[in-house]
């Protein structure tokens, strides 16, 4: 059964962010819900202090899982980001224009929240993301 996809992106400027408002999809037969990717290695933070460094690698690791499970970046239909609130004014000045592009390059345009919190799950992690994935 085939998926198809209508965007909601009702404002002027949508286009130049990594998200949208919104998305309709219609006849999804099979749903994947990926917990926080983050930069991660056998239970240790990697590249400490560094932003643009887990974000990318944190994008590494939600490729993998939606490889993993068959899917891919088009796929995602809601796409979660959390970053420690003392890194969200250098996510959007410094990185979120690389994020923004290699989002774009895999084909990947979903709504979702950009969320800042005082921490996450282990000291030295900047940034996590999940995704929902549907065919």
């Amino acid at each position: 059964m085939s998926t198809s996809r209508t965007v909601i992106a009702p404002w002027p400027g949508d286009e130049n962010l990594a998200f949208l408002q919104g998305g309709v999809e219609v006849s999804a037969t099979r749903t994947l819900y990926l917990s926080g990717q983050a930069a991660l290695a056998d239970g240790r933070v990697l590249h400490e202090g560094d932003l643009r460094a887990q974000v990318m690698t944190s994008l590494d690791r939600t490729q993998t899982a939606l490889d993993a499970a068959g899917y891919t970046w088009a796929d995602v239909v809601r796409f979660n980001w959390y970053l420690r609130a003392d890194q969200l004014e250098a996510f959007l000045t410094e990185v979120q224009p690389a994020f923004k592009q290699r989002l774009d390059a895999a084909g990947c345009r979903a709504p979702g929240v950009l969320l800042g919190v005082a921490s996450l799950a282990l000291p030295g992690m900047l940034c996590e993301f999940e995704a929902t994935a549907a065919r």
